[in-house]
């Protein structure tokens, strides 16, 4: 090897005119999809907790699970960590963004009916994808 910038790849050494080249198409010259999550759900879909229950009996964990990619891609069967949650009555039930308690959402007093709980989610295409589960405060 020359002091030129080389390579290893899965076509063996490249020199950096042919690492553009391979960025840019994959190996084997195919362009590369973009790898986007195109759906996630959220668990549980549905849930009824008492707002007059002693911590932590009063909170609900939601989680959410990536359920397609991109064709070509694949994805973690594991629980997401990028999404934001947010709820449709913030004034009975709040919903954590925290790190250590990422979806869990508390029941501060009794619900009408039932509140729905969105999780959003970077897509990893610059766009952001959503879901909803429901939740009932008696």
């Amino acid at each position: 090897m020359s002091n030129r910038l080389a390579i290893r790849s899965c076509a063996g050494w490249l020199l950096a005119p042919a690492l553009f080249s391979m960025i840019l198409t994959g190996c084997g010259g195919s362009p590369k999809p973009i790898c986007a999550m195109t759906a996630f759900n959220v668990s549980p879909n549905t849930a009824t907790i008492s707002h007059a229950a002693v911590p932590p009996g009063n909170t609900q964990h939601f989680a959410a699970f990536e359920t397609a990619a991109t064709t070509g891609c694949a994805f973690p069967l594991s629980n997401l960590t990028t999404v934001t949650w947010t709820v449709s009555d913030p004034v009975n039930v709040s919903i954590s963004n925290a790190t250590a308690d990422n979806g869990a959402a508390t029941c501060h007093a009794a619900t009408a009916g039932a509140v729905t709980v969105t999780g959003t989610a970077p897509a990893g295409n610059g766009a952001n994808i959503t879901n909803t589960a429901s939740l009932t405060c008696n």
